[in-house]
């Protein structure tokens, strides 16, 4: 079992820690590595319809989990406010 995953709750897909929190049940809250606590629907339990976007902030607390390096991470930021590397606002 991988520590993290992601899941689909509440408009957004989320990640959270598998260790305090597998299984995922519908209907039943568990907090998020962004902060906040969803629950998922039964809907958002089957597979192949994860139509939702993904949590910003869960997708940079994994990365930083996952140890990528500082100027990993400001790429991430960039491209998750919509600029691409090397556009005006980055440099």
């Amino acid at each position: 079992m991988q520590p993290y995953l992601w899941q689909q709750a509440e408009k957004y897909r989320h990640v959270y820690d598998t260790a305090k929190w597998y299984p995922i049940r519908a209907g039943v809250e568990f907090d998020t590595l962004c902060g906040i606590t969803v629950a998922p629907t039964t809907k958002d339990l089957i597979p192949g319809l994860w139509l939702d976007p993904t949590c910003h902030e869960c997708d940079r607390g994994l990365a930083e989990l996952a140890g990528w390096p500082p100027e990993r991470l400001e790429q991430l930021r960039s491209i998750q406010a919509g600029r691409r590397p090397g556009d005006a606002a980055d440099t």
